[in-house]
């Protein structure tokens, strides 16, 4: 199974604020320069902006968790990413009281004739209390030592091309329940996308695993 997370509408909405923005800013310096009135066009910029807002926090908080089955494929575009399957590691690299946790990933590029490297992909752990933790580079290090070398999500796919990958979370040790979440493009542009699961106050796709 394969779902699109890009939102084309959101990304034509942003573009045409962007521009919008961008228009009434360069009126308001020509007038200012001329000794006009500039007060329309600011309130005309204010307007623009609030209205923006409104739109991006209002999708946010319509937004629904969404639940994906292990081996779906997140598609960001042609760059596609699947979480197949999650395993608890032995404890002896692990700090006090802590578990390590093993997420393997599939990664591939859908396009045809394209290659395609993905911007800034990040994969992060949800815990049941609402905190989000990033790979422990320190149990991902020892986790290659014991294993073999792993392929960064960064990596560049040739079209048709896909790769299998283990990244190693760091939870605390009573956690048995979290849900995995994958991200791509630049996080600070996606922040500001309208219905974009990065966007402030959007609910995510995520892959619910046990940790048994």
């Amino acid at each position: 199974m394969q779902l699109q997370a890009v939102n084309d509408l959101g990304n034509l909405l942003f573009f045409l604020f962007l521009l919008a923005t961008i228009v009434l800013t360069i009126l308001l310096i020509y007038r200012k320069l001329r000794g006009k009135t500039i007060r329309p066009i600011a309130i005309a910029i204010i307007g623009c902006l609030l209205t923006y807002a409104v739109v991006l926090v209002g999708a946010s908080l319509a937004s629904r968790t969404r639940q994906l089955a292990l081996g779906t494929d997140k598609c960001f575009d042609d760059w596609c990413a699947s979480v197949t399957g999650s395993r608890v590691l032995p404890t002896a690299n692990a700090a006090a009281g802590n578990a390590l946790v093993a997420i393997t990933l599939r990664i591939s590029n859908r396009a045809r004739r394209a290659a395609f490297r993905p911007s800034q992909p990040r994969v992060m752990l949800t815990l049941p209390s609402g905190d989000t933790l990033a790979p422990s580079e320190v149990a991902q290090r020892e986790f290659e030592k014991q294993a073999v070398p792993q392929d960064v999500l960064g990596k560049r796919l040739l079209a048709g091309e896909s790769f299998q990958t283990t990244l190693v979370f760091e939870v605390p040790a009573s956690t048995r329940q979290a849900s995995v979440v994958v991200l791509e493009g630049p996080a600070v542009i996606t922040r500001f996308l309208v219905a974009d699961e990065n966007s402030f106050f959007h609910k995510r796709m995520v892959y619910p695993i046990k940790l048994e």
